[in-house]
């Protein structure tokens, strides 16, 4: 498990006086923890430096959206909507930058034009929809990449969408499936379209997450 950020584990009284240094890391993964907040399962990384003390830490996106903190770069103070605006703007770049460079890799190791096709498709549109998306995830699980399937994006909400992810195979259904969120998954099984392995799967009682400080071997807050 990533840890992101040192031993912080609450947002500190005085966040006005960290500065965002302008790095934003995109991990390929939902394994993250936040430094701050504690929040789990975070696939972006913000860094933050606080501007008196020496030291850094890692925050997620709700924490370092709650106050417009100064940027290290050029020291500009925005409006809460500014701020909020420029974070988003930098995740979806970056995201969208790490899910091409995933696709370019994924192209220097093959020459199968179904994934050129998949390429062209995700560049106009920056998402997938579920036959390309099949196609590129298998591709992934076979190339053995250390990438987590859910940094993609899939469209579903239209007709078109659903029924084209309706007309998958088994094999490709269970390809896209992890990308949808618990909602969807949930919606979709509703209209009896969920893989057929899923339908007949037993419902398991969630179990819960250790705290980040606990898997970390810290001491309890």
């Amino acid at each position: 498990m990533h840890h992101i950020g040192n031993q912080q584990r609450h947002r500190p009284s005085d966040a006005e006086q960290w500065v965002f240094t302008g790095d934003v890391h995109d991990h390929s993964r939902f394994d993250g923890d936040c430094a701050w907040c504690d929040k789990q399962d975070q696939r972006l990384s913000f860094e933050v430096r606080h501007a008196k003390v020496d030291g850094s830490c890692h925050i997620c996106q709700t924490c370092i959206e709650r106050t417009p903190l100064r940027m290290e770069q050029d020291s500009r103070a925005l409006s809460v909507q500014q701020w909020r605006d420029h974070l988003s703007g930098l995740a979806v770049r970056l995201t969208h930058r790490t899910c091409r460079e995933v696709l370019r890799n994924l192209l220097a190791r093959t020459d199968d034009p179904a994934l050129q096709e998949v390429a062209v498709y995700f560049d106009r549109n920056v998402q997938l929809s579920p036959g390309r998306a099949a196609t590129l995830l298998l591709a992934l699980s076979r190339s053995r990449l250390d990438v987590d399937p859910r940094i993609f994006e899939v469209q579903i909400r239209s007709a078109a969408h659903k029924g084209e992810f309706a007309h998958l195979s088994e094999r490709e259904k269970l390809a896209v499936w992890p990308v949808f969120s618990v909602t969807i998954q949930k919606r979709l099984m509703s209209l009896g379209l969920a893989p057929t392995a899923i339908r007949s799967r037993p419902h398991l009682p969630e179990i819960p997450r250790k705290p980040a400080w606990e898997r970390a071997g810290l001491a309890g807050p």
